[in-house]
């Protein structure tokens, strides 16, 4: 399997069907073959037809998976969509040093890669948003200034403005698209954002990575939703996001209107787009074809209109 980061396990067939074989012998009976969709925090391997091994990447990713463990199952019964629910949790071994799932398989292609409905894409997703914010929150993980995408910005102003320069010299050195990012419109936007009121009403559950290779269509319609290693209680301008990630001018109207989002979490989610599309793209700029393009998406989508 192909690595993405400097401090990742190696993951591949051998490692994931003696996993099963120790822990879920039953379940190694089955066919396993690798996803063809694969995430930058866990390596996924389908087991036969309707279930899927998910193996975190690097030491970071185990909270996120652990996340999923404890929530999901209690998530999903109220969410209107499919959700990857996990039934079972596999321990660290000698092989392999952290825990993983596995989670119910979820059907359907990437929107990264499937035609899409817009309308339908924002008035679904719009409804899953809304119905993910309503569900209580007790007991639930809770954001602090420090959490990306649903904490405060300026937490990330470093951050993000040194990608920015990050990306201004790939584009001087001809690595890529010399086009792609204008400056001063990145500045200005995130400037307008930092200014901007926070959120100051009660935090609602996120998922926080609402893009296109987490979204799964069939037949142009949106059926499902997967990776919820984010999940989070904070500003709603975390999956706010997804009206630039996925949808044109018209359609983002939509769904903004459906999430009830204003105009100071429309300015956030989009400043969170934009950093996120610019710190993406250098660090996967030759080894993950998929996040490349998102990055490429999120910074022309966060600065096709002015501030």
């Amino acid at each position: 399997m192909e690595r993405l980061h400097r401090d990742e396990t190696r993951i591949g067939h051998g490692l994931a069907r003696r996993l099963l074989a120790e822990q879920f012998p039953l379940l190694a009976q089955r066919p396993l073959r690798p996803s063809e969709t694969q995430g930058t925090d866990n390596v996924v391997f389908r087991v036969g037809d309707d279930l899927a091994l998910r193996l975190p990447r690097t030491p970071s990713a185990v909270p996120g998976l652990l996340l999923e463990l404890e929530w999901l199952p209690r998530l999903a019964p109220e969410l209107p969509l499919p959700v990857p629910v996990p039934i079972a949790r596999g321990e660290p071994t000698e092989s392999y040093p952290f825990p993983w799932s596995v989670c119910r398989w979820v059907d359907g292609r990437a929107a990264d890669t499937a035609r899409l409905r817009p309308d339908a894409l924002a008035e679904r997703l719009g409804r899953f948003v809304m119905r993910l914010q309503s569900i209580d929150t007790a007991g639930a993980p809770v954001a602090d200034v420090g959490t990306r995408r649903a904490g405060s910005l300026a937490a990330f102003d470093d951050e993000t403005m040194g990608a920015l320069a990050e990306v201004r010299a790939l584009m001087s050195a001809r690595r890529i698209e010399s086009d792609l990012c204008d400056p001063s419109m990145a500045q200005d936007l995130w400037g307008a954002a930092l200014e901007a009121p926070t959120w100051g009403g009660d935090g609602v559950w996120l998922h926080r990575d609402l893009h296109a290779d987490n979204l799964l269509v069939a037949d142009g319609m949106l059926v499902g939703v997967v990776d919820f290693g984010g999940l989070v209680v904070g500003d709603p301008a975390g999956d706010a996001m997804a009206a630039w990630h996925l949808l044109a001018a018209p359609h983002r109207a939509t769904f903004l209107r459906i999430v009830e989002a204003d105009e100071a979490t429309q300015l956030r989610a989009r400043a969170w787009v934009l950093s996120q599309g610019l710190l993406a793209l250098p660090y996967y700029l030759d080894s993950h074809a998929g996040m490349l393009r998102m990055a490429r998406r999120a910074i022309r989508a966060a600065l096709d209109s002015p501030v």
